[in-house]
């Protein structure tokens, strides 16, 4: 369909519209920088959190286990106990 366009900017006569397909074209080109930079910025983004959510995940399987397995022993103590 972008074809079409400018194929259609191209056939109007004069330099005026020549430069308008290349200002449009520049425009785009810009556009189209500016929407990669903001894909790898989201890329990584989407790897932070992938990496948050898995040890979240890791924690919460810990926690778990612990909780499944009861209540611990507790530890003796040692030295003198207050009376």
């Amino acid at each position: 369909m972008l074809r079409l366009a400018v194929l259609a900017l191209l056939l109007v006569p004069g330099a005026a519209a020549a430069q308008s397909v290349d200002a449009r074209l520049n425009d785009l080109q810009r556009s189209i920088a500016g929407l990669s930079q903001q894909i790898e910025q989201l890329k990584v983004q989407d790897q932070q959190l992938q990496q948050r959510m898995e040890k979240m995940q890791q924690s919460f399987e810990q926690r778990i286990e612990r909780l499944e397995k009861g209540p611990t022993k507790p530890t003796p103590k040692t030295g003198r106990s207050k009376r």
